[in-house]
């Protein structure tokens, strides 16, 4: 099934307004929510609406928080997400770093009391419009395998780092510490297909490529892998004051308690460093280098991190977004339910 953007924003901010969800709550979620799916990032678009949606009506996110931001220094400030959906704390965080950034040159936002705060990519973007460069992790349910254990221990922990470009969209990599993420397992239960090796293990901690076995995810590279979620816990966990490793909620289940998410938001200014159109510039180059190198084979394509994202822009903003038989009907018995309206 093929779902055009702006009739998927449209239909998500409808529901959003049935649920009372606090106006710039809802114009934020549903632009990252339909944003993240025309880049091709599938777990973290809008096949999770139905999830928030959920999470709304059984008290877990607040749909008219009382968002407030203390600032702390020049450069620093927290932000209490008063738990509303998390693509919109993301953003408002990045405003203040922004903000922050202008007066001092970077500005940093540590984020307490969120949600699932869907793909980094979404509000560190932001910051590249300012001619910026965006910074964004965040913890997440203990999923991934520690090294030299049997069981999990920190979370698919994500970072991103982005950056102006000359002539596209900016440098985007966004990105956890895994293989794949956890929702990857849920999509091939649904297909029945295996999963790629390296990626998963069992309950007993073995490496696995049986979707229906995999409970928990491997860590790239082992110990760095590991220690790529450790760092992310202590920016996004320790820093906040929220909870860390096993003692994260989890996100799905009990859908009626609060999460208590922690994340941090960070923008630097090029231009107290080199000038910006010359960054820009520089970096283009560098990208264009790297696309030029030499190919394995003449079917391999050699790209920088974002590539695959923007090339999945252009095309879904032209032909849609493309959505499994399972996830257009859930989301389409979801509008019907709660706004009397299908998708068509």
């Amino acid at each position: 099934m093929i779902l055009q953007s702006e009739k998927a924003k449209s239909l998500i901010l409808e529901i959003f307004s049935n649920l009372s969800v606090n106006n710039q709550v809802a114009q934020l979620c549903a632009e990252g929510l339909v944003q993240t799916s025309l880049r091709g990032i599938d777990t973290h678009g809008i096949r999770l609406v139905p999830h928030y949606v959920a999470a709304i009506e059984s008290g877990r996110l607040n749909p008219k928080p009382n968002i407030q931001f203390e600032k702390t220094s020049s450069s620093t400030g927290i932000l209490d997400a008063d738990h509303t959906l998390g693509y919109a704390a993301g953003v408002i965080a990045i405003q203040h770093a922004i903000e922050l950034a202008n007066e001092s040159g970077a500005g940093f936002i540590s984020v307490k009391n969120s949600s699932h705060c869907g793909a980094l990519a979404y509000p560190c973007l932001k910051a590249c419009e300012e001619g910026m460069i965006g910074l964004g992790f965040t913890h997440a349910t203990s999923r991934m395998k520690s090294p030299g254990s049997n069981r999990e221990f920190f979370g698919t922990n994500p970072l991103c780092f982005t950056a102006p470009m000359e002539k596209e969209d900016p440098f985007c990599f966004d990105s956890s510490p895994t293989m794949i993420p956890f929702h990857k397992i849920f999509h091939h239960r649904e297909t029945q297909t295996e999963l790629p090796e390296g990626s998963a293990a069992d309950l007993e901690g073995k490496e696995t490529t049986d979707p229906f076995k995999a409970v928990q995810l491997l860590p790239i590279g082992d110990y760095k892998g590991f220690g790529w979620s450790m760092m992310v816990d202590i920016l996004a966990g320790l820093l906040s004051g929220m909870p860390v490793g096993k003692d994260i909620s989890q996100m799905y289940g009990d859908i009626t308690q609060k999460r208590y998410l922690g994340h941090f938001f960070g923008c630097i200014r090029v231009d107290v460093f080199q000038p910006v159109k010359k960054f820009k510039s520089r970096l283009q180059e560098l990208a264009e280098k790297v696309r030029k190198e030499s190919k394995k084979d003449e079917e391999s394509l050699n790209m920088v991190p974002g590539d695959p994202e923007k090339k999945c822009l252009e095309d879904r903003l032209k032909n849609g977004i493309p959505v499994s038989d399972e996830d257009y009907n859930k989301l389409n018995t979801l509008f019907i339910k709660t706004i009397g309206k299908g998708i068509k």
